[in-house]
């Protein structure tokens, strides 16, 4: 299951390792019997959970599992 979140500040990307400061947004991954990992906006688009929208300026998380790129 996958979770839009927005960071308190005191949250770190669990790929990349940077901090995500208020208020920007997050994404959870939880895959089940792993821990949630939680992915900053790039990572998140990296991995294909997200993508950008008007004028790559906003970037939007795929919360459904069909709607992703494997």
């Amino acid at each position: 299951m996958r979770y839009g979140c927005i960071s308190l500040g005191n949250v770190n990307c669990d790929q990349c390792g940077r901090d995500i400061p208020y208020p920007e947004r997050y994404m959870v991954v939880d895959e089940g019997k792993k821990k949630p990992k939680r992915l900053c906006g790039d990572c998140a688009l990296k991995r294909g959970y997200a993508k950008l929208d008007k004028g790559d300026k906003e970037i939007n998380f795929i919360l459904s599992e069909g709607d992703a790129k494997s």
